[in-house]
């Protein structure tokens, strides 16, 4: 091993920041330039990234040693991605695909197989790398295993050569998404929280909420679905917007436990609220082809029942604890933030019409937002400190690319695992088998879905669970004649609602961390918070007018009024308070009321609204 000095600590960090400013320029510079091929650029965009990752790995090691494994694998990484950028010229492409690929090309494509599992294992945790390596046994075993999911079979060469040489497996979708604008929004997300919007927002949202019963907590709900809206992370917007809420809450009256969850619910939900509905939804527009403004559409309701559902429960809660509203007289008001920091709503505000209004692409909209808050930024800083701000680009610049190395690393594992799902075709055996063993009952398939979208997205950056999930689930629901958009929203909710899902429970775990509470208690109120996005995936399978898209004004409000009194119900007996503490038998029938309503009969939710309306009527006026 090399003993660090303070000269190879000081150009590992040049190297670092070199490295970063690169990426992040060069994601701009393909956004208007398609100079570089498809392959060479995704070839670029993962190989950077790893090496990114080594001189993290080095730079945050606390005895600053470089073993010799690491400086290993770093030469190894550098030969690879020469001979990939020779190996991906149009010219060589059509080689290979005519004569196939040789042995060298085989060598070179396992080690890059190996190289993304590791690094995805060091940067992420094991579930994706375990996910990947099943996947990869799976071709490899076909022939023996059982005939309701075996297949004829797969050599190494016929592996590599998919995985590795083509754009269906490491390469592939995922890694285009990743390449395209993923990292974009990163950018993006990053310059907003380094020129100051972050806190603007966190200020605006306990403006808006910090005379109410319990608002802080209600503050976090809100920041928090703000900033993750933008920046697609979960942990990450737990991160950030967790550091200022939850010791507020605490600070209330809030317990450990309960303040963690909030922020973890909180910040999960962003990536399903609209206008942006973080990266993954962007995925899913580049996935399915289905127009991204209609995606947004669609998500507006069941994005905003899941926040008052949120909103409800904390509410509730802060009933029940006796948690009084902030009588403090200093608390800003929202006229004096806006004028402080208004112009922080102008990229957001042009990045929304981009997409929406001018109908561009996720990319362009992406580089027309960065460009809007560099100007701003600039000018800001200029203007209120005389300086040009050198500090904030170059911080912006290392978050995001520390920031886009977890993420493009999980989208290449996952580009492996659609790769394996694409050969074999085991996304049509497993909705032959949820057919089969539900027997075309729809509750059984969808409850079915929803535990293997579950499963599949423990543990993986939302982008790659959703991919994933939809790769392998979403099959199954378009075989039972859902529509396209409600099957993929269903497995793109269960992926993401992962996050909050004992026993992987990221963002609870991420939360309980700030909140110093016991993670796994941290896990199971943010699975009883975040209650409302187990129901809404069902309710708008059931009730097609939820996601509005083909649906006429009546049946989205009929949906509507149907949806929000189940949540709030189920927020409620879940609680056990409004108004006053509830009793078991009140809790248990606002429970079996709110599940009633899922099913689609006319009597039955006629009955239950009014019922709904009788039980809140009854609890607002008794004693």
């Amino acid at each position: 091993m090399i003993r660090n000095t303070k000269y190879l600590k000081g150009l590992s960090s040049l190297i670092l920041l070199i490295l970063a400013s690169f990426i992040c320029l060069f994601h701009i510079y393909i956004t208007i330039s398609t100079s570089i091929g498809v392959m060479q650029v995704r070839v670029i965009h993962v190989f950077s990234l790893m090496t990114i990752w080594y001189v993290m790995k080095y730079i945050s090691n606390e005895k600053k040693v470089f073993k010799s494994i690491d400086i290993l694998i770093i030469f190894i990484i550098i030969a690879l991605f020469i001979y990939f950028m020779i190996g991906t010229i149009p010219d060589a492409l059509r080689e290979k695909g005519v004569w196939g690929i040789n042995y060298i090309d085989v060598i070179a494509g396992t080690l890059l197989i190996i190289l993304v599992l590791e690094v995805s294992r060091e940067s992420i945790g094991l579930a994706l790398p375990i996910i990947a390596v099943v996947f990869l046994a799976y071709a490899f075993l076909g022939p023996f295993l059982p005939n309701v999911i075996a297949h004829r079979g797969y050599n190494l060469k016929y592996i590599t050569n998919y995985i590795s040489w083509t754009n269906e497996g490491v390469f592939g979708i995922p890694i285009g998404a990743s390449v395209s604008f993923v990292v974009l929004y990163i950018i993006f997300g990053e310059l907003l929280d380094k020129f100051g919007a972050g806190k603007f927002f966190i200020d605006i949202a306990y403006a808006l909420t910090g005379k109410m019963k319990g608002g802080p907590a209600e503050a976090a709900v809100l920041s928090s679905a703000m900033m993750g809206s933008i920046n697609g992370s979960a942990v990450a917007n737990v991160v950030t917007t967790g550091t200022f809420t939850i010791p507020l809450m605490k600070k209330v009256g809030y317990s450990k436990e309960y303040a963690g969850a909030v922020e973890a619910v909180a910040s999960t939900g962003g990536q399903i609220l609209p206008p942006v509905m973080g990266v993954a939804a962007f995925v899913m527009a580049d996935l399915t082809g289905i127009p991204y403004s209609n995606i947004v559409l669609a998500g507006i309701f069941p994005g905003l029942l899941y926040y008052i559902s949120l909103g409800a429960a904390v509410y509730f809660e802060a009933g029940r604890l006796g948690i009084e509203p902030d009588k403090n007289e200093k608390l800003q008001k929202v006229k004096e933030i806006l004028k402080k920091g208004y112009y922080y709503f102008i990229p957001i505000i042009i990045l929304i019409t981009c997409l929406l209004v001018f109908k561009f692409s996720a990319s362009y909209s992406g580089f027309f937002a960065i460009v809007s808050i560099l100007l701003i930024g600039i000018i800001k800083v200029i203007i209120t400190d005389h300086r040009f701000p050198w500090k904030e680009l170059k911080e912006a610049s290392l978050h995001a690319a520390k920031s886009a190395v977890p993420v493009a690393i999980a989208c290449a594992s996952a580009g492996i695992v659609i790769g394996i799902v694409s050969m074999t075709g085991l996304g049509v055996r497993f909705a032959q088998i949820v057919f089969d063993v539900s027997n075309g009952n729809l509750f059984l398939m969808l409850f079915m879905t929803m535990i293997a979208c579950i499963i599949l997205g423990m543990g993986l950056p939302s982008t790659a669970a959703y991919v994933i999930a939809a790769t392998v689930a979403a099959p199954a629901l378009l075989k039972a004649g859902i529509s396209p958009i409600a099957s993929n929203l269903f497995v793109f909710y269960f992926a993401i609602i992962s996050f909050i899902t004992p026993p992987v429970a990221m963002s609870a775990y991420a939360a309980s961390g700030i909140a110093d509470s016991d993670a796994m208690k941290t896990g199971v109120q943010a699975f009883k918070l975040g209650i409302a996005g187990f129901i809404i995936p069902y309710m708008f399978v059931y009730y097609p007018g939820l996601l509005i898209v083909d649906s006429s004004v009546f049946s989205s409000l009929y949906a509507l009024i149907i949806a929000l009194s189940s949540v709030i119900l189920i927020a409620t007996s879940f609680e056990g308070w409004f108004n006053k503490n509830l009793k078991l038998p009140i809790r248990l029938i606002m429970f079996i009321l709110g599940c009633a309503m899922l099913i689609p009969n006319l009597i039955l939710n006629i009955s239950g609204i009014i019922l709904t309306i009788s039980i809140f009527v009854y609890l607002k006026y008794s004693k």
